[in-house]
């Protein structure tokens, strides 16, 4: 093997198992194309989904505070339109208040289901990492521990992941145990090729 090509991905690895960045995990593709074989496109593979896990997290984010700023901006706008009228029409019928209040609470009942449709698409996402990092566990453990049965390897793999599609766990939890399967990961499928 190139002597430079696993002197840079021993580097970029340091890099991500620091602190991840889509920038590093680009360039350790590359580096890993250099390495070559089998295991490398491997690694490559796991490189790849863990650089989408990343960009789509960075999305996921700026999607949920523009989706929770238009929520407030728009309740906000509502409620300075609603609460003048309302004051002047202290003397109109019942009626013509409720239909005046009524875009207000349409506005509202908008902002609410934007907010909901953000909290599956961001469910979708741990969903799609965790089918890959699934099969990816159990390959890393079917060569480093290759004595478990099926049933334990199951179950040591889903005491890891199952967090990862549980709704009731916080989501800066899901993220944070997501990036660190991908870290442990990118570990074992690159270490071998440096030897």
């Amino acid at each position: 093997m190139n002597e430079s090509a696993r002197h840079a991905a021993t580097s970029t690895l340091e890099r991500i198992l620091a602190e991840p960045t889509p920038a590093d995990l680009w360039d350790l593709q590359k580096t890993l194309l250099v390495i070559g074989g089998e295991a490398a496109v491997r690694a490559r593979a796991v490189a790849r989904e863990f650089h989408a896990c990343l960009r789509a997290l960075e999305s996921k984010s700026s999607s949920r505070r523009a989706s929770r700023l238009g929520a407030v901006l728009g309740s906000a706008a509502v409620g300075s339109v609603s609460l003048p009228d309302l004051l002047r029409s202290q003397d109109v019928a019942l009626e013509e208040l409720l239909q005046s209040s009524l875009p207000a609470v349409l506005e509202i009942g908008s902002a609410i289901s934007s907010a909901q449709a953000w909290e599956v698409e961001a469910q979708l996402i741990y969903d799609e990492f965790t089918w890959f990092l699934y099969q990816e566990l159990w390959d890393v453990s079917a060569s480093a521990v290759p004595e478990l049965s099926a049933d334990e390897r199951t179950a040591r793999i889903d005491q890891v992941l199952d967090p990862l599609l549980d709704s009731a766990v916080p989501d800066a939890d899901r993220a944070a145990l997501l990036v660190d399967v991908f870290r442990a990961i990118l570990a074992a499928r690159v270490l071998p090729l440096l030897g």
